[in-house]
C-alpha cells in the first residue's frame, strides 16, 4: 500500500531522500513542487530526474482532497468548499475575507459525536478522526485555490477538536513551524465543547493560542438539553479547567454563546450568565443561530439579541454580537454538507 506523503516536512522529506537515495536539495524541490507551486502529481515536477520520480510513483502519493462544491458570497468577503477525501469522506471549510487578512474555519472531523442540538455537523455523527496532514490541506487548498496567504485559523469547522487530540495538537504546530505558512500561535482559535480532561492537558502544552469554549448556556440544566457533552463534563468541573487555563497560559477564555429564542435568552438567563463568567474574565461572543432543516430552534430577532448583549454589559461582562459571515452560503457548521447529502439523496 502507497504511503501518503502529503504533510511531511522540510527535514522528513530529506531523510525521505536520503532513503531513495537521492542528494538533499531534492527534498527542497519537493517540498517547493507540494507546497509552494501546489503541484500534486510527481510527473509533473520535471525538476526531479524522471528515476526519482518513479520511486515516489512507486511508493507514495500525494493524498490531496478534491472540490465537491464551492459556493462564494455575493460580497466576496465569504467561501466555502465542500470537500471530498480519497475515502469519500466528506466535509466543509470556510475561508473569511477579514480585516486583518484571510481566515480559514478548520474542520477536525468527519461528522461529529458531541450531538449539539443546534449544529448541523452532528446530524450523521461521527465517522471518523482527521489526520493533521489532512487539516493541513484545508488551509493549502484555500492557498492554491485563490493564490493568498492564510493569516490565521479557527478550529470551528465539524467536529470536536479536543476529541481528536494528538492530531490537532501536531496540525497547529505545522502551521506555525511550517516554511512558508509559519502562522503565530496567537492567530489560532481552538474551539471546544468542553472535553474537561483535555482542557487541562492544552493549558500544559502552554501554546498561546486562543481557547473558546462552546458555552451556549447559563445553567446546567439548559445545557444538558441543548448539549449532551454536558451531562459528562458539568459547568462546575469545566469551569475549574478554564481558569486553570487561564492561570497556566495567561490566556484569555473566550465563551460562545448561540442564542436560541425562548430557550436560553431570557432575562433571568443574563443575571446567571454573567455570575458565572466574571470570575473568568472571559469575553462573551453572542451569536444568532443560523436556522437549518433538522435544526429545532429559532434565532432571536436581532433587538432581542442586542439588548441581551446590553444587559450583559451592564453586569460588567466583556460580550459583543460576532459579525455574521457567510449565511447565504451555508456556512455554519455542516449546513452545506447536509444539503448536498439530501440533493443526491
Amino acid at each position: 500500500m502507497k504511503q501518503n506523503i502529503w504533510g511531511k516536512n522540510l527535514p522528513e522529506l530529506r531523510t525521505l531522500m536520503k532513503e531513495l537515495g537521492a542528494p538533499g536539495y531534492r527534498s527542497q524541490q519537493l517540498f517547493d513542487y507540494m507546497y509552494k507551486r501546489g503541484i500534486l502529481h510527481f510527473d509533473e515536477m520535471a525538476q526531479l530526474p524522471k528515476a526519482l520520480r518513479n520511486k515516489l510513483i512507486e511508493s507514495w502519493v500525494i493524498d490531496f482532497p478534491t472540490i465537491v462544491r464551492e459556493q462564494r458570497s455575493s460580497d466576496r468577503k465569504t467561501a466555502k468548499l465542500l470537500l471530498r477525501y480519497s475515502d469519500n469522506s466528506l466535509i466543509e471549510t470556510v475561508l473569511m475575507n477579514q480585516p486583518y487578512g484571510y481566515s480559514v474555519c478548520i474542520s477536525t472531523q468527519v461528522g461529529c459525536a458531541v450531538g449539539c442540538t443546534f449544529c448541523a455537523s452532528g446530524l450523521t455523527g461521527l465517522q471518523r478522526n482527521l489526520t493533521a496532514a489532512e487539516m493541513l490541506a484545508q488551509i493549502y487548498l484555500w492557498q492554491f485555490l485563490y493564490d493568498i496567504k492564510i493569516h490565521s485559523f479557527v478550529l470551528m469547522g465539524s467536529g470536536e477538536p479536543l476529541q481528536n487530540y494528538d492530531n490537532v495538537l501536531s496540525f497547529m504546530k505545522m502551521c506555525h513551524d511550517f516554511e512558508g505558512l509559519t502562522i503565530s500561535y496567537r492567530n489560532m482559535t481552538l474551539s471546544t465543547s468542553g472535553i474537561t480532561p483535555k482542557i487541562y492537558d492544552l493549558a500544559k502544552e502552554k501554546l498561546p493560542i486562543t481557547l473558546a469554549l462552546s458555552l451556549h448556556a447559563p445553567n446546567d440544566t439548559i445545557r444538558n438539553q441543548i448539549m449532551p457533552i454536558s451531562k459528562w463534563y458539568p459547568l462546575p468541573e469545566l469551569l475549574e479547567s478554564l481558569q486553570f487555563y487561564t492561570q497556566t497560559t495567561r490566556r484569555r477564555v473566550t465563551c460562545e454563546y448561540i442564542l436560541l429564542a425562548g430557550v436560553n435568552d431570557k432575562p433571568e438567563h443574563v443575571a446567571e450568565l454573567a455570575q458565572m463568567i466574571r470570575p473568568l474574565r472571559a469575553h462573551v461572543n453572542l451569536i444568532p443561530l443560523n436556522e437549518s432543516p433538522g435544526i429545532p430552534y429559532r434565532r432571536p430577532e436581532m433587538k432581542h439579541s442586542q439588548e441581551f448583549c446590553e444587559q450583559l454589559q451592564k453586569q460588567g461582562i466583556a460580550a459583543t454580537i460576532r459579525k455574521e459571515m457567510g449565511t447565504e452560503i451555508q456556512a455554519a457548521c455542516g449546513q452545506l454538507k447536509m444539503k448536498f447529502v439530501r440533493d443526491n439523496a
